[in-house]
């Protein structure tokens, strides 16, 4: 079966739905489906370059909903191609080809990465701007779709509350990372990055959903954190907006914060694999993806209960998971610190299992499979 993936950009600085899509399909080769992945990047960006999957650039698309003219025509000259066309995002002008690949009678999926969730909607002016775009296109393009797929019954439910008319069929795949690439990344060592000095991660895109702004404020008035304990902070970050949190760091705290820009290949899971724990205080997170890519290398996690798979964190017990609020990022520090030596690498043995069962790439590649075979399509090219 070949499958083509759209998506806006496969730009490691956009996030984690690059990543996902980037984990699936590199691990194609002897699988009974190929998957190739349509995007609206220059064809000279970097990070497509190398790639063991076909990556079809089209070139930048412009305004905030992406649109791009060739687009459609590539759509209309090469779609029948394909055995399963799946959209990667919401609110882009991409999803309007969902019309041209209905017209060719090409089945396809939409994966929400998390847009339908109700966080979003607590802006009141920008859901009532979502809402013609729902219901002229957006909805539309739902319940044509074979599946909505899911990446946990977190994220499935969450969806429900979100716009109204829907009447789409779910499914869930869920996302998955490659662990024992990960492990052999992890004995990489750069002197200038190395430290005796201990240290907990936050690693992601550094944005005001993330909660980064409480987790200063705790880790820098925390009594019960060691003077020999730093903060890790990974991620692009908007010049503005780090100026703002900059302004939280007190100034015998300044030392112990680090600010590293974002991290990529070796360095990232070096980072990981050092890190104490790996801290996530979004109030809002589809999945988190770096939270199965810090179990891939058993490090613990400290997150919120609004990161969506924080309940298979909760049930292995491989960290854990509070309100998004003050109170709630000042347990997660307490809780950790509280423990002994003996508890952490229990916890550290919980991460390892979480990950194998639930977000290793053998269970997405399972799930994925699953949905292949319940589309109802065998053929293979």
């Amino acid at each position: 079966m070949k499958v083509l993936r759209i998506v806006r950009t496969m730009d490691p600085r956009a996030g984690g739905v690059s990543e996902a899509i980037d984990q699936l399909a590199k691990v194609q080769a002897d699988r009974k489906w190929e998957m190739d992945v349509l995007c609206f990047d220059e064809s000279e960006a970097q990070w497509n370059q190398d790639k063991s999957y076909k990556v079809i650039s089209l070139g930048k698309a412009f305004s905030t909903y992406g649109i791009h003219f060739r687009y459609l025509k590539w759509l209309f000259d090469n779609v029948k191609g394909y055995d399963l066309v799946i959209f990667d995002g919401l609110w882009q002008f991409f999803l309007v080809g969902g019309y041209v690949i209905k017209f060719f009678k090409v089945p396809f999926c939409v994966y929400t990465h998390g847009m339908l969730d109700p966080y979003f909607n607590k802006n009141r002016a920008k859901y009532l701007k979502k809402l013609p775009f729902w219901f002229l296109v957006e909805r539309n393009i739902l319940n044509f779709s074979k599946k909505v797929i899911f990446t946990c019954e977190e994220e499935k439910n969450l969806a429900k509350l979100s716009f109204p008319k829907a009447k789409f069929s779910s499914f869930i795949v869920t996302l998955g990372v490659d662990g024992e690439r990960n492990l052999a990344r992890t004995d990489y060592s750069d002197e200038s990055n190395a430290s005796e000095r201990r240290f907990g991660l936050f690693l992601s895109r550094v944005h005001p959903k993330k909660g980064l702004d409480l987790l200063l404020k705790c880790f820098t008035s925390s009594e019960c954190i060691p003077k020999d304990f730093d903060l890790v902070i990974a991620g692009p970050c908007a010049d503005k907006y780090k100026d703002e949190l900059l302004k939280l760091v007190p100034s015998n705290f300044v030392d112990r914060v680090h600010w590293v820009g974002m991290l990529e290949g070796d360095k990232k899971w070096y980072a990981f694999k050092k890190a104490d724990f790996f801290v996530l205080p979004s109030h809002q997170e589809n999945f988190g993806i770096v939270v199965a890519e810090a179990l891939s290398v058993a490090t613990p996690v400290l997150i919120t209960n609004k990161v969506n798979i924080w309940r298979e964190v909760d049930k292995y017990s491989c960290g854990f998971v509070e309100n998004d609020d003050l109170e709630g990022i000042q347990k997660l520090i307490t809780n950790w610190f509280g423990l002994s030596d003996h508890e952490r690498n229990v916890m550290r043995s919980k991460a390892e299992e979480c990950f194998r069962d639930r977000f290793s790439i053998q269970a997405a590649i399972s799930s994925f499979e699953q949905l292949l075979t319940n589309i109802g399509k065998s053929r293979i090219r």
